[in-house]
């Protein structure tokens, strides 16, 4: 997960809950100046860029391990990752638009109840659970995909460019576990920027036109994907 700060300062905190553990942004003007302070949180820690960026995949990372677990009937080990994957979603819910802070904090309640559902004993049924980790990655996939266009439109197309990767990660997760099927150009977006990964090498410019028609590209696979979700 990437959230786009100012200066090259990380201010996070360190969240555990049992076996699972989370890290959390803040953003920061300085190492002094962290903001507010997250509820349940024992201590901060500063994090420089360099060992930040990796981070940003973890929480995809985690749906996966979840569905991991989940098939190999380990419950509590399922329900450890999903502490994981709510930290993440609680995350994006503070940093979130309206338009994307409803669906995160829905995921996180949903996944909140599965995960205590799971510690004794009550077992879902395994489309039940793909269903609920598709609408967690989904709305992840749009929370980065906002973030993507807000840097597109202030001209860094960097940030733009990680943040739409994230968004075709989320996106691709999504769709694995609705068992969807993007179109072709879609699909050809989504493998340049996650799989390529092309936009990290500092000697590729990203073209600001081509970034925007991208963005309109994955814009389009949220909305499909969406009414595909919305269908069941």
């Amino acid at each position: 997960m990437w959230c786009k700060l100012k200066k090259n300062v990380f201010v996070a905190v360190l969240m555990v809950a049992g076996m699972a553990s989370a890290i959390s942004l803040q953003q920061s003007a300085s190492a002094e100046d962290k903001g507010d302070k997250p509820k349940d949180s024992p201590g901060w820690i500063v994090l420089e860029e360099d060992f930040w960026t990796p981070l940003r995949f973890e929480p995809v990372e985690s749906l996966d391990s979840i569905r991991y677990h989940f098939r190999r009937n380990e419950e509590k080990a399922a329900a450890n990752e999903i502490d994981k994957a709510v930290s993440w979603l609680r995350l994006a819910e503070g940093h979130a638009l309206p338009i994307t802070k409803e669906k995160l904090t829905n995921s996180a309640n949903e996944l909140t109840t599965v995960a205590s559902d799971l510690r004794v004993g009550k077992i879902g049924a395994a489309a039940d659970m793909e269903a609920t980790l598709a609408r967690a990655a989904q709305a992840l996939g749009e929370w980065h995909y906002y973030k993507a266009s807000e840097s597109w439109g202030e001209n860094e197309e960097q940030d733009a460019g990680r943040d739409l990767a994230m968004a075709a990660n989320y996106l691709q997760n999504a769709a694995n576990s609705a068992h969807y099927q993007f179109g072709p150009d879609t699909t050809e977006v989504i493998t340049d920027y996650y799989k390529h990964g092309w936009w990290e090498s500092k000697a590729v410019t990203i073209d600001h036109n081509k970034l925007g028609k991208d963005l309109e590209t994955i814009q389009k696979a949220m909305k499909q994907l969406s009414e595909k979700l919305k269908k069941g």
